[in-house]
């Protein structure tokens, strides 16, 4: 089934199309969902609630954007909400039960940790002001693995538009986290 007569379905409420959805978009969502939570637990909850909500909204998705796209938003919410809802106490640690914990080159570590942090929400930051073709592409190219030609027939663009896209929008990436790995 194409994405439009998944929508479709889900729209009018057809189980048929609940089950095609489920196939289809599975990995996809675990994986983002994966990502985001870090924990199997957490992603299959991410996974469920991302079904309920895209079976019960799927009459409101307006179609301005890609499915993908959507899908991609739907699921980052429902991980945002699984992790507020289970914030973690915090627990004050000594220096001493870190020292013990981590040995003598704490500092290091903490400062490579304190590092990796920054430049994944400064690259988080990034990619959540993508515009949303740039974005979906990305989405398509790192989440679901799809070929240049998957992600030019999705988008519209041809395939040398997808791999400049795709290239810009990485470096982009790079240069934002401070990374500078070659291209």
């Amino acid at each position: 089934m194409t994405e439009q007569a998944i929508m479709t379905g889900l729209a009018t409420g057809d189980p048929e199309a609940v089950r095609h959805f489920y196939q289809q978009f599975r990995p996809r969502i675990l994986a983002v969902a994966m990502r985001l939570v870090r924990n199997e637990w957490d992603a299959e909850d991410v996974l469920q609630d991302v079904v309920w909500t895209v079976v019960r909204k799927a009459d409101t998705f307006r179609g301005d954007s890609l499915f993908s796209s959507w899908l991609f938003r739907v699921t980052q919410n429902s991980a945002k909400m699984l992790l507020r809802k289970r914030k973690r106490v915090p627990m004050l640690l000594t220096d001493e039960a870190l020292e013990l914990a981590m040995g003598d080159d704490l500092a290091p570590r903490m400062d490579d940790v304190l590092d990796q942090r920054d430049a994944v929400t400064r690259v988080s930051d990034a990619v959540e002001q993508l515009d949303p073709v740039n974005r979906a592409i990305l989405m398509q190219a790192t989440v679901d693995g799809a070929s240049t030609d998957e992600m030019a027939a999705s988008t519209g663009l041809s395939a040398l538009a997808v791999k400049a896209r795709l290239h810009r929008t990485r470096q982009g990436l790079r240069d934002c986290a401070g990374w500078g790995l070659p291209a």
